[in-house]
This record gives C-alpha cells, structure tokens and sequence, in this order.
C-alpha cells in the first residue's frame, strides 16, 4: 500500500460497514468524454446545443433525463439521442477522462480496513464495467448497481438499495457518496448517510439545496470523513 493509503489506515475505525460511490464526478473526472459525445449527439440531430453550465447538468442523471429536460426532446427523439451519444462515447469518449487523484489511495485504505466498497451509478452497466477496469478501479469493489441499459433509469435510491442489498449492509450503516443531488436525494430515499463529493459536477449549492450536511473539497477530505 502507498503511503497515502497508510496515512489514513492510522486513523481510527471506520465510521461506516459500506461506502458506495457514485461514478461520473466522484471516482472520474469525467466531462471531456460525456460533453463531447452529446454536442455530437445534438449537432447530427439538429437541435441547438446548450450553454456550458446546461451541458454539464448531463453529468449525473439518467441521459433519458438529460435529453427531455435540458434539451426540451420528446421520449422518441431522447431514445434516438442516447442511440447516437453511444456510438460516439463507446468510440471515442468512454475512456476520455482520469481518475481523481487521492482516490486510489481511500479505495486501498477503506479495503485494507475491511469496508464493503461499491458503485452506485447512472451509467448503464456494459459503459460501468469497462471504464471501472479501465481505470483500475474494479478490483475495489465488491458490488457495482448500474442504470439500465435503455439508461431510461429506476432512480438512485434504488441503485443504493439494490448494492447494500448485494452487500448483506443496512442502510443506517451505510454512507453513498456522490457530486449532484441525484445522489443526494437517492440516499436520503435509501436511509443511508451521505457525503457530497464537492469536487464533482454539482456543486456546493446544488448539493446543500438537496439537504447535503457533509462537504468533501477534495477526495482527501473524503477520508477525513470517512474515520472516526
């Protein structure tokens, strides 16, 4: 283990028998691959491409969301929208992001202090698995709960519920730890702790808007968080 992992290890116990993440703007830096691929999306289907700020509210929900409420499409033209979004990520954009650095380092740390670890995520699951292996991140986690592939989505507490339930842990004993109020409000349905990946997508004010108590700047504030 890295010293950083070490570091953390000398800190007391665990406060929690499962942390969850969420993926996209919490374990990766993520927009450059996402944004790209839905500006393409839109241009082939001729419909305006929104303002920066709007774009990057297509990080973190379902794309089926994304497409109708920030692009104004019906059901039909999103599920043509997500068609196109995937040929371009799955060629070009799905591996065009990095991993948060400091994140490693907590994954080692929270393995090596005998926590449950998984993902809770909106990307479906075929994009999920690839970029967590990729990435060198799956071999962390002991449970991943993904969006449909329609990426139509059932909602995030359901995500949580459904790996806590792969886990054997309530959700009282349980933090999920995500960058937009998706995440929030999904664990606030499940029952379980929550921390805002302030880092991510979101933001601080989206996040305290959705009832978000605990802030972390930086995944090394994570871990501060993280042991008591």
């Amino acid at each position: 283990m890295k010293e950083a992992g070490k570091a953390l290890l000398e800190k007391k116990e665990p406060r929690y028998q499962a942390v969850l993440f969420d993926l996209d703007g919490t374990l990766t830096c993520s927009h450059p691959g996402i944004l790209q691929s839905v500006k393409l999306s839109l241009e082939e289907m001729g419909i305006p491409i929104p303002s920066g700020e709007v774009l990057r509210k297509f990080i973190g929900p379902p794309l089926a969301y994304s497409y109708t409420h920030f692009c104004g499409m019906s059901m039909e033209e999103a599920e043509e929208g997500i068609r196109r979004y995937r040929a371009h990520y799955n060629r070009d954009g799905i591996f065009n992001c990095t991993v948060y650095q400091g994140i490693i380092p907590l994954l080692e740390a929270l393995q090596e202090a005998g926590v449950k670890l998984g993902v809770a995520t909106a990307k479906p699951g075929s994009m999920a698995m690839r970029v967590l292996e990729h990435f060198g991140l799956l071999k962390f986690m002991d449970t991943v709960s993904p969006n449909q592939e329609d990426e139509k989505g059932t909602g995030k507490a359901h995500l949580i519920l459904k790996a806590l339930k792969d886990l054997g842990v309530s959700p009282e004993n349980a933090v999920m730890i995500g960058d937009t109020r998706f995440d929030c409000q999904g664990a606030l349905e499940a029952g379980t702790a929550f921390i805002g990946a302030a880092y991510g997508y979101g933001g601080i004010p989206e996040l305290k808007e959705a009832g978000a108590q605990l802030l972390a700047a930086s995944p090394q504030e994570l871990g501060d968080l993280l042991w008591k």
